[in-house]
């Protein structure tokens, strides 16, 4: 009975300190060496360099001939590396993956390609002399070779074995993350402290530029605003991470960066008040299949707001200075009606490029928020009588659509590419005391029909360009022929109609998240009309 209670006293106590394997600071993943090949003889096909690839990958398969990978390296398994930062940086563990096929051959290829010779290093380990680096230690385990600057850097019960390091495959070529919530407070205090002493000097420098004292309040807002959001990132921050995906079989390429906040602080609530939010002008412009659509909604607040407020008040009364005697009062009737719109720090604007019109021409819808939109208008009705007639007619006034008044541009001089590509010299603009929406079309039939339309969902920013359109449009150079052939080539026949689309969003939420697109098409399409223009 003793025995008993003396073996399960034992067990409740303590056992001596095992080992456990670290918690990255930063993580960074690559695909494999098969893999990279695929991607690339994908990409290299879109940009018609598939030659390189195939050299690439014929030197790959006679280095592999006799099955042990290349030179010792699997080919069919990822790499990887990662870290973890200590508040002395030269102490940081940093540890190497390269996916191993067979040891003895990865050995012997260091010795015979780069004359590099392992030796016995403590503990199991063995060690190398690299030039620059000086002296690297290695372990094989798990299939893999791992390589620290020091041996107790790879402890065997303290490396992350390759089982849990690539547990998740998210399709990404190559990922890479640092965890903000794992850097040493020390060390965040230092970087913070010498990004502000930079500032210092920076606008110490900036100073005796010889600027005018809005333009140095402004380049001060600026850096200010840069450091305060970096110095917020770093400490309030949990997870930065960025990814890049090469997708043949979806026939597109596109990059991902991600910002996650820790919970509960102001960062995540920053990040998660800019989802879910509207916009009229976006709602206003809004068309089915556009050359180019874009939006972007945003605004300074708190602080940063404040200050922006005695920035404008400086750089507003500079330019009515400037003005030349007779134009002063209008500079100051001017400075007085953009006032209230650029002291509200806020921007919530929309444009869209889509078409053909009736003319034949491409229709440009555009519109913006705005603060006391009707002394914008009036401005714009006293400037008019000013105009050259030769430059433009003007008609204010001639309709209505809800609280929206409808005014006529009739446009004498433009660029001849303008013609060419609205097919009209016509501009509308609709004005309310809240918004300033303009079209260029024949008939303003496109502007009063979207002035009835709702708000649309609005991230921080959205832009869209479908090539195949917008690569005529704006190469003059090419001709009808040439694009339509450039355009043939690139889809074999088929409608390019979202397959040839560049994407940039930037949203936010649980996370802020920036994305870039483009699809495989289109990018052989961009890559065709270079070639063109090198001719």
């Amino acid at each position: 009975m003793r025995v008993r209670y003396l073996l399960a006293a034992a067990a409740l106590l303590p056992g001596p300190a095992v080992a456990q394997p670290p918690e990255p600071t930063v993580e960074v993943r690559l695909r494999s060496v098969n893999d990279l090949l695929d991607k690339a003889e994908y990409v290299g096909g879109l940009l018609g360099q598939e030659e390189p690839i195939k050299q690439a990958r014929g030197m790959v398969q006679h280095l592999s001939a006799e099955g042990k990978g290349i030179e010792g390296v699997d080919p069919k398994r990822p790499f990887g590396a990662y870290a973890v930062v200590a508040a002395d940086v030269e102490a940081s563990q940093v540890v190497v993956m390269i996916p191993v096929a067979d040891q003895d051959r990865l050995l012997a290829a260091l010795k015979e390609r780069a004359n590099i010779e392992a030796e016995k290093g403590p503990d199991g380990t063995l060690k190398v002399n690299v030039p620059l680096i000086n002296e690297v230690a290695l372990r094989f385990a798990d299939g893999y070779l791992y390589l620290a600057r020091d041996a107790k850097h790879l402890s065997p019960k303290g490396l992350i074995t390759p089982k849990a390091f690539f547990a998740r495959d998210d399709g990404s070529v190559l990922s890479a993350s640092v965890r903000f919530d794992r850097i040493p407070g020390e060390l965040k205090e230092f970087f913070t402290g010498q990004l502000e002493h930079q500032l210092q000097e920076q606008l110490k420098t900036n100073a005796a530029g010889g600027k005018s004292d809005a333009e140095r309040k402004g380049y001060q807002l600026g850096a200010e605003a840069f450091a305060g959001a970096a110095k917020t990132v770093i400490e309030e921050a949990r997870e930065f991470s960025l990814k890049l995906f090469v997708d043949p079989k979806g026939d597109d390429l596109s990059a991902e960066v991600v910002l996650t906040a820790k919970d509960g602080t102001p960062l995540a609530r920053t990040i998660g008040g800019l989802a879910g939010r509207t916009s009229r002008p976006a709602g206003i412009v809004a068309a089915k299949d556009p050359v180019v659509r874009f939006s972007a909604k945003g605004g300074l607040d708190g602080d940063l707001k404040k200050r922006f407020d005695a920035i404008v008040d400086g750089l507003l009364d500079e330019a009515v200075k400037q003005a030349k005697g007779g134009d002063q009062e209008f500079a100051r009737r001017a400075a007085d009606a953009l006032k209230p719109t650029l002291k509200a720090a806020e921007v919530d604007l929309a444009a869209t490029l889509s078409g053909p019109a009736g003319g034949g021409g491409q229709v440009l819808l555009a519109a913006a928020a705005v603060k006391n939109g009707k002394e914008i208008e009036k401005l714009l009705k006293d400037a008019a009588p000013h105009v050259p007639a030769g430059e433009a007619e003007f008609a204010f006034d001639v309709g209505t659509v809800g609280g929206f008044a409808l005014h006529k541009v009739e446009l004498k001089k433009v660029e001849k590419d303008f013609e060419r590509v609205f097919g009209t010299k016509t501009v509308w603009l609709a004005t309310s005391d809240d918004l300033i929406a303009l079209s260029v079309e024949p008939d303003g039939k496109a502007l009063k029909a979207g002035l009835a339309a709702k708000a649309a969902p609005a991230p921080v920013l959205a832009v869209e360009v479908a090539l195949a359109k917008a690569i005529p449009l704006f190469n003059e150079h090419l001709k009808p022929d040439e694009a339509k052939a450039v355009v043939k080539d690139a889809f074999g026949g088929e409608s390019p109609a979202g397959k040839d689309t560049v994407t940039v969003t930037v949203e936010g939420g649980q996370r802020l998240t920036i994305k870039a697109g483009v699809k495989g098409k289109g990018l052989r399409l961009g890559a065709a009309v270079g070639e063109l223009k090198n001719k």
